[in-house]
């Protein structure tokens, strides 16, 4: 299964055709995007939100496309497109953080009066707030979180394990 997962630069797909087994086709793509991409949005809407989830989810498709020759077991296709949909949302993440940082300095911050949990879990770093979802909102194993987003199990288990401590916290802090 590790061989379905796109390698390069950023753990983004490359363009270049793997060697070796045989890979999957733009065809084979275009036939399966309509069973998939329903499953994808799902996932990109919990990562980064209503608005942002076409966007990730046109973005995985177009990246797909590109790099169809890297899919070495045309059978793990929708592992593979999960894989870059995850990323692409990483990298909204951290678009949208600097850009927050940026208006930050230009506006002063209002802390609301009552958070509820979405927004809690929404003022996580984005790994924290991406593995506590696939984890919890998706039911993926942290084995599995780790394999997708190309870092250890016990790496995934101590971001998470963190995640729930900085959420708990901001929990407290939010009741009082």
């Amino acid at each position: 299964m590790r061989d379905a997962l796109p390698r390069g630069p950023g753990r983004e797909p490359s363009a270049r055709p793997s060697d070796g087994a045989r890979s999957g086709s733009v065809a084979d793509l275009d036939t399966a995007w309509p069973t998939v991409r329903p499953g994808l949005l799902r996932l990109a809407r919990s990562l980064v939100g209503h608005d942002a989830a076409e966007d990730a989810v046109q973005d995985t498709y177009l990246l797909a496309r590109k790099a169809i020759g890297d899919l070495r077991d045309p059978a793990a296709m929708e592992a593979w497109l999960r894989r870059i949909c995850v990323n692409r949302c990483f990298r909204s993440h951290r678009r949208q953080g600097i850009l927050r940082r940026v208006m930050g300095r230009l506006t002063p911050a209002s802390a609301p009066a009552s958070l509820d949990l979405r927004e809690l879990i929404g003022q996580l770093p984005p790994r924290h707030r991406t593995i506590l979802i696939l984890h919890y909102g998706h039911g993926y194993s942290l084995l599995e979180i780790g394999e997708m987003l190309g870092i250890s199990h016990n790496n995934a288990r101590a971001i998470i394990s963190r995640a729930r401590r900085s959420l708990a916290a901001a929990w407290l802090e939010a009741e009082q």
